[in-house]
């Protein structure tokens, strides 16, 4: 029985490697009879092989584009996997991989700053903890710079300036873009009750917690947690 086993992993090892060689083979062809098409359009002064050499050139160049595209798509959902059950550590990694096809998304730079202030939370000094801050800041102020109406950009920036750096009053700018974007948004809400509560506003902080038991998607959970915060503040 396993010396059956052994022969059919024997085999198929032999049939992967052999579709492998012969994959490589038929590239390298191809390889070589664009190359031949370009030197006979250039050395016999044939216009008609150098455009087909273009033209096969031109494949070459989009099914390597598809590729990357692909691969960037791959790595995008890798990170947001890992974003979402809160392994910061690959989600940074992750959309790090796919920034390299494609540096100037500012929604995988938006990414990359969520992973990274996450890190903040966790970091093992506070060298590594401002380290990890910059680099988040580096990557939202980038996609805020590309969209700044978008309310995610401008909530993430205030949750990292307000919650993470005590920046209140900058955080407050951001905040109040996101909430005039979306006002309805439950955790722009929270971000914003907590950046007022610090600053002393407690009634502007009270109106957002408002804003929570009030709002028709607010969870049972956020409404219980921003009641009794109302109830905290209206005691002071």
């Amino acid at each position: 029985m396993n010396k059956t086993i052994t022969l059919t992993i024997i085999l198929l090892m032999s049939l992967i490697m052999n579709s492998c060689a012969i994959d490589t083979f038929k590239r390298r062809n191809k390889r070589d009879k664009i190359f031949s098409l370009y030197e006979k359009g250039k050395n016999e002064d044939d216009d008609a092989a150098l455009i087909q050499a273009g033209k096969e050139y031109q494949e070459i160049i989009n099914e390597k584009i598809h590729a990357q595209d692909r691969l960037a798509a791959v790595y995008r959902t890798l990170a947001e996997r890992s974003l979402a059950q809160a392994q910061y550590v690959y989600s940074a990694k992750y959309f790090t991989e796919a920034l390299k096809i494609l540096p100037n998304s500012p929604y995988l730079r938006y990414g990359l700053g969520i992973s990274y202030m996450n890190l903040t939370e966790s970091a093992d000094t506070e060298k590594q903890k401002d380290e990890f801050f910059e680099r988040a800041l580096n990557n939202l102020r980038f996609s805020f710079d590309k969209d700044n109406a978008n309310p995610n950009y401008n909530a993430a920036l205030a949750s990292l300036l307000g919650i993470h750096k005590d920046q209140y009053e900058e955080a407050s700018k951001y905040i109040e873009n996101a909430l005039r974007i979306n006002g309805s948004n439950t955790d722009y809400l929270f971000v914003g009750a907590r950046i007022y509560y610090s600053l002393g506003d407690f009634e502007r902080s009270i109106e957002l917690y408002r804003n929570i038991v009030n709002s028709e998607t607010s969870t049972s959970k956020e409404k219980q947690t921003a009641e009794a915060n109302m109830r905290t503040l209206s005691a002071r």
